[in-house]
């Protein structure tokens, strides 16, 4: 009696290599997919991750009320600037100190609201008057620092007579009057610290307040 099962040389040669490639290249193509579906969680994990560190940044570095960089980024700031003018001593490099004249009777006078409101505008009229890489900075109560790349000595004097100028036109000035009281200094042939540098424009910015008020006295006696 014949087998009535076909031999197994009689399946066609290549059916279960067939079978084989076709189930391997089904687990690659799945393997591909979760590694792709891995990748872009992946992703997206890392661009909160940025968005979360940019916030962060935001709140370390960030003048809350001015929108301007604060204290720390200035400190900061002013090191690195340092430390390329000591890689390269022909660097020119200056900082403007800026403090609002009578602020204090201001905010007594009219309340920390409108005291706020006079800081907000002051931020406002600096960066507007300044270059984009020029680096301003609150660094306390209503004192502001200007960090200037690239200006030297007569560079920081044409952009304190221009502010001047500037503020004294300013069709946008709030209801009360401003006045800003503006030191500068530039770094010298030999590099110092950014603490001498404050300190230098500091006396200088109080030169010219009391510069401002020994004018102010004069004109009352006239």
């Amino acid at each position: 009696m014949k087998n009535s099962l076909a031999p197994l040389t009689d399946l066609p040669a290549n059916a279960s290599g067939d079978a084989g490639v076709d189930m391997t290249s089904l687990w690659a193509s799945a393997a591909g997919q979760n590694s792709l579906t891995e990748l872009a969680r992946e992703n997206a994990a890392l661009r909160r991750r940025v968005v979360e560190l940019e916030a962060f940044r935001t709140l370390a570095y960030r003048d809350p009320l001015t929108g301007l960089w604060n204290r720390r980024y200035f400190d900061e700031r002013i090191a690195e600037e340092l430390d390329r003018a000591r890689r390269n001593p022909a660097r020119r490099l200056s900082i403007m100190i800026i403090d609002v004249n009578d602020f204090k009777r201001l905010n007594d006078s009219l309340g920390h609201a409108e005291g706020d409101r006079a800081l907000t505008w002051v931020a406002a009229f600096l960066k507007s008057h300044l270059r984009a890489h020029d680096v301003c900075c609150r660094i306390g109560g209503d004192e502001f620092a200007v960090i200037l790349p690239e200006v030297g000595e007569d560079g920081c004097e044409v952009l304190a007579n221009r502010l001047r100028e500037k503020l004294a036109w300013d069709g946008n000035l709030p209801a009360f009057a401003i006045g800003l009281s503006i030191g500068t200094a530039t770094l010298p042939t030999e590099v110092c610290s950014g603490e001498d540098l404050m300190r230098v424009a500091d006396r200088a910015m109080y030169r010219d307040k009391q510069r401002q008020k020994d004018v102010a006295r004069v004109l009352s006696i006239v």
